[in-house]
């Protein structure tokens, strides 16, 4: 039966409002004459009813009240209701007072369209409330939900919550900073006061979860709630999740009102950057391109987000077979098999590359192999100097040779003053780059903080860390760090790519630094824990090469604009030098060498603002530095004179 009824509902509609217009049409005239029929009353009633019928079916109709689902009647279906019985009740007034032979009551034209409004309205409505009774929360355990935003993304939240049937939530209150909306109510769930409340409400109100339903600039708003939720001392555990913003719900076609976990991307102090990658695409299309390190965290994105603008090959060159083969087989599942060649090898094999570049002829090489974990390369300095350095020349010689239009290397902000073997590498990687500068081929860098979510970062082994129970290692309360998101960042990288002349260090904008301290601990409230009782932060100093904060310009630099707001140029001081053959070998035959001491020099020797040595026993992986206290250099922005 129920399957006839969803089969032909739109008639099993129009018999329902066929049946209310009726009743609404007898009933006023049974209210007009005290529940009697007097005279001919009777005839009126009769003859008229078809005509009534017709009429208001065929609004009904007209208006689309038959297109749409009654357990999603909503006020815009009211008013299409409201339209209807206007239209037909004049059309039904003119035949009566200049066709209509006899007398007939007047009062029936107005009570009649009062009724049927009221009948037929509230038949939609009752269905939709009928099934959010039928199928509202309450069956199994509820999880008792605060809201954050009491304005229309709020509203949609709980609009959507009380009529889902499998959600397992009941959102029990909002805050919201807005005085005005204290004590309002939305769908009958109460506006209680703003964000200093947060801790009392959720103790009182038992509250499970907490969802913030703002959609721009939420992050500092997420930090400051997990801190004084984290501060209120309430005693109960509490998930903090947020719904997509603008940027999922367009590129990962969410709902506006999915709602997830707090990512730690959500409490980055950082804007959507809205990028027009139209000139990358056409840059693109068409193309052989290569990139390197296409099983790490940035080449993989940068693969993914290549295949998307139709290269004609992308060659993806990775000496770690496991992550070659996963980023493949990515690749190939999201339809980009035509294009896709997957090399196995390392930078540093020379017939590797003579083969690469002559089979594939990249127009663009994208260079993001490296090694680049501080702590390890302090302990294996020659590895940083073949695979960071010497690595990245041969890749840069090959590109010059084979006439590749443009060649970009992923360097990093540890390059900047470094501190450390893998930044004084990094360093040098781009005068290796520079050093084939001036030819046919565009050579370039960018320097970026740390990726959210990258192997081996931060992020992840706090997440690993919580996991297990704690504690959560720290180097030192006041030591900050640049991040963004591994998207955004390639993004950028690409656009920087494509809007080269050659010879340039781009920066990106890397944002507001943040403590290392704060993601720490909000990273365990976000986890529904309460630092310091569920989960201890230990800090353990700064290890060798470490910086309390990471620079993306020396004082000396002169930045130079590049019609970019999130893009800028660095011009610094050693901008012009380049590593030429003569340290090349100086190079190779250091490394070559058992100790760190001969690597290590000729570093210092090419780099003089490498500040890591000498030191006085060496570098060792586990090595700690005493800790000083500093303030971050302010990242230039586009308002700053150039």
């Amino acid at each position: 039966m129920g399957t006839i009824i969803k089969k032909h509902s739109r008639w099993f509609v129009a018999l329902a409002d066929a049946a209310a217009v009726a009743l609404a049409y007898w009933l006023a005239f049974m209210l007009r004459f005290d529940f009697q029929w007097p005279g001919n009353e009777w005839y009126n009633f009769t003859r008229t009813l078809p005509l009534v019928l017709a009429l208001l079916l065929a609004a009904f109709y007209f208006f689309g009240l038959y297109r749409g689902l009654w357990r999603y009647a909503s006020i815009h279906d009211l008013l299409s209701v409201f339209k209807a019985v206007v239209v037909s009740q004049m059309l039904l007034m003119a035949v009566m007072l200049f066709f209509w032979r006899g007398g007939f009551p007047r009062s029936v034209l107005v009570i009649g369209p009062v009724l049927t409004l009221f009948f037929v309205g509230g038949i939609r409505f009752a269905i939709r409330l009928t099934r959010n009774r039928r199928y509202g929360v309450g069956k199994g355990p509820v999880s008792r939900v605060l809201i954050f935003g009491a304005g229309d993304l709020g509203e949609t939240i709980v609009r959507d919550l009380q009529r889902s049937h499998d959600t397992g939530r009941k959102v029990v209150a909002f805050l919201d900073d807005n005085a005005l909306k204290h004590g309002r109510s939305i769908h009958g769930v109460p506006v209680l006061g703003g964000r200093g409340m947060i801790g009392g409400i959720i103790a009182r109100k038992n509250v499970d979860e907490v969802v913030v339903a703002v959609a721009h600039a939420r992050g500092k708003l997420i930090l400051d709630l997990m801190t004084l939720y984290a501060a209120s001392g309430c005693g109960r555990k509490v998930e903090f999740k947020t719904v997509p913003g603008m940027d999922e719900l367009i590129n990962k076609r969410r709902l506006a009102t999915d709602i997830r976990r707090i990512d730690v991307s959500d409490l980055m102090h950082r804007r959507v950057v809205d990028i027009d990658m139209s000139p990358v695409k056409r840059a693109v299309a068409g193309r052989s391109m290569l990139v390197t390190g296409a099983g790490g965290t940035i080449g993989a994105e940068l693969a993914r987000q290549i295949a998307a603008f139709g290269p004609s090959r992308l060659a993806l060159l990775e000496t770690h077979n496991t992550a070659l083969f996963y980023i493949d087989k990515e690749l190939r599942a999201a339809g980009y098999g035509g294009v896709v060649v997957p090399v196995a090898g390392d930078i540093r094999d020379e017939s590797l590359l003579k083969n690469v570049f002559e089979a594939y002829k990249p127009a663009w090489v994208l260079h993001a192999a490296a090694h680049k974990h501080v702590a390890l390369m302090e302990g294996n300095p020659q590895e940083a100097v073949k695979n960071n350095t010497l690595g990245t020349y041969m890749l840069a010689r090959a590109a010059a040779a084979y006439n590749a239009e443009r060649f970009l290397l992923i360097s990093t902000d540890k390059a900047v003053r470094p501190s450390s073997v893998m930044g004084a590498t990094k360093r040098l990687a781009e005068m290796a780059a520079r050093a084939f500068a001036g030819g046919t081929t565009r050579f370039m860098s960018v320097r970026f903080g740390n990726v959210l979510g990258s192997s081996g970062s931060v992020v992840k082994i706090f997440q690993e860390q919580i996991a297990a129970g704690g504690p959560v290692t720290v180097t030192h309360p006041d030591v900050i760090r640049y991040f963004m998101t591994t998207e955004e960042a390639v993004t950028l990288v690409l656009k920087a790519c494509s809007m080269g002349d050659g010879g340039e260090i781009f920066v990106l904008n890397m944002g507001e630094p943040v403590r290392i301290a704060d993601l720490a601990r909000n990273m365990i409230v976000m986890n529904g824990l309460e630092p310091g009782r569920d989960i201890e932060i230990s800090y353990t100093g700064l290890k060798a090469g470490e910086k309390m904060y990471e620079e993306m310009f020396r004082a000396e630099d002169v930045r130079r604009d590049t019609g970019h707001s999130d893009i800028f140029a660095a011009v610094p001081g050693e901008a012009g030098a380049a590593l030429t053959e003569a340290h090349v070998l100086e190079l190779k035959s250091a490394a070559a060498s058992a100790g760190h001491g001969p690597v290590m020099d000729l570093i210092k020797r090419l780099v003089p603002a490498y500040t890591g040595w000498p030191r006085s026993s060496g570098p060792k992986s586990g090595d700690t530095i005493p800790i000083s206290r500093g303030v971050p250099p302010r990242l230039p922005s586009s308002d700053d004179p150039v």
